[in-house]
C-alpha cells in the first residue's frame, strides 16, 4: 500500500493536492542519535539543576524566618550547578581539542561519557581534564585523585592517563587511579593490559589484578590484589577484608577531604562493608560501633580515641 501511495499520480484538484502535501510531510527524516543523547543529558543536568534551586531556595526561605539570615548559600548553589550527576562530550567538526575540566564535590561522584565511547567514573574530591573529542595520535586526558576508567578499544589511538607522578598508556581497559597523595599513589588493573611509567623513568607492564605502588613518582611494589576491593567505591561502599583502622581513615581522608587521626589501636582489622555516606561522621559512627572508638574533634582533626 505504501508503495501505490509513493507512486500515485496526483492531479491539480484540491483534493489530490492536500494529499500529495500529507503524505510528503509525513516521510521519515534522518534521526541523529548523537544529538539526542545530548540533548537528553542536558535536560537531565537542567532537571537536577532546578531540584538543587528549589531546595537550596527553599531551605534559604525557613533560615531567613528563623534566623534572620540573608544572602547565605548563593555561592554553594553556584557550586553544586556547575556537576552534573553525567556529562557527555561530543565530538566537534574542529581540528582544535576543546579542554573540559570537571571538579567533583566532597562525598559525590560522577560519570563522564567521553566522546570515543570510554567511561570514567570520578571520585569525590576528583579534577579531572579532558578533550570534547580527541583529535590527535593518541586520547589524553588528566587526572588528580580517583578515577575509575573503562576505556573504548582503539589500536591506533591509545589512551593515556596523566598524573603529576605517572602515566599510564592503555588501548582499550579497565582500571582503578588513584593519585590524592603524591607519597601514596596506586594503579589496579581490572582486565586488559596497561603500561605505567613514572616521573623517575620507571616502566611497569601489568596484568589484571596487580596493583603497582608509586611514591613520590617512584615505583615502589607491585602485587596482586582482587580489583573488586579498589573499585567497590564506585558502588558508595568499601569492601573490608581485615584492612587497618589507620588505612581505612586515610581512605576517609582522601574521601572528605578532611583529617581523621587514629590515636591508639590503628592496627584493628575490621571486616564487612563501610558505606559511604554523604557524612563522614555517620561514616565515623559506624566504625565506633564495630570497633568501639569515639570520636573527639580538636581544632579542625577528628581524633579516634578507643573506648576500651
Amino acid at each position: 500500500m505504501e508503495k501505490d501511495i509513493i507512486n500515485h499520480q496526483y492531479d491539480s484538484t484540491p483534493e489530490d493536492l492536500k494529499l500529495k502535501s500529507f503524505v510528503e510531510n509525513s516521510k521519515t527524516k534522518h534521526m541523529d542519535i548523537t544529538t539526542i543523547k545530548q540533548k537528553t543529558f542536558m535536560k537531565i543536568r537542567e532537571e537536577q539543576r532546578r531540584q538543587k534551586q528549589h531546595r537550596l531556595f527553599k531551605i534559604a526561605a525557613i533560615a531567613a524566618g528563623l534566623l534572620l539570615v540573608v544572602g547565605v548559600g548563593l555561592h554553594f548553589m553556584m557550586r553544586t550547578d556547575s556537576i552534573s550527576a553525567v556529562q557527555y562530550a561530543d565530538a566537534e567538526d574542529t581540528n582544535t581539542e576543546v579542554m573540559q575540566s570537571v571538579n567533583v564535590p566532597v562525598g559525590e561522584t560522577m560519570t563522564i561519557l567521553l566522546a570515543d565511547g570510554s567511561k570514567i567514573i570520578a571520585n569525590s574530591r576528583t579534577e579531572l581534564l579532558y578533550p570534547k573529542s580527541f583529535k590527535g595520535e593518541t586520547r589524553e586526558v588528566v587526572v588528580k585523585g580517583e578515577a575509575y576508567f573503562d576505556i573504548a578499544h582503539d589500536e591506533s589511538h591509545p589512551f593515556i592517563v596523566k598524573t603529576n607522578d605517572f602515566t599510564v598508556k592503555v588501548l582499550g581497559t579497565q582500571f582503578n587511579v588513584s593519585n590524592y597523595d603524591h607519597a601514596a599513589s596506586n594503579v589496579v588493573l581490572v582486565q586488559g593490559a596497561v603500561e605505567l611509567s613514572t616521573s623517575n623513568k620507571d616502566v611497569v607492564r601489568m596484568k589484571p589484578s596487580d596493583k603497582v605502588d608509586i611514591s613520590n613518582g617512584s615505583f615502589t611494589s607491585k602485587s596482586q590484589v582482587d580489583p573488586n576491593d579498589y573499585i567497590s567505591w564506585t558502588e558508595g561502599v568499601i569492601h573490608l577484608h581485615g584492612e587497618t583502622i589507620q588505612s581505612i581513615v586515610q581512605r576517609l581522608n582522601h574521601h572528605y577531604g578532611v583529617q581523621i587521626v587514629c590515636d591508639d589501636h590503628g592496627d584493628t582489622p575490621l571486616y564487612g562493608k563501610l558505606v559511604l555516606q554523604p557524612s563522614v561522621y555517620d561514616v565515623l559512627h559506624t566504625i565506633n560501633d564495630m570497633a568501639h572508638f569515639k570520636m573527639v574533634k580538636k581544632d579542625q582533626v577528628i581524633h579516634l580515641v578507643s573506648n576500651l
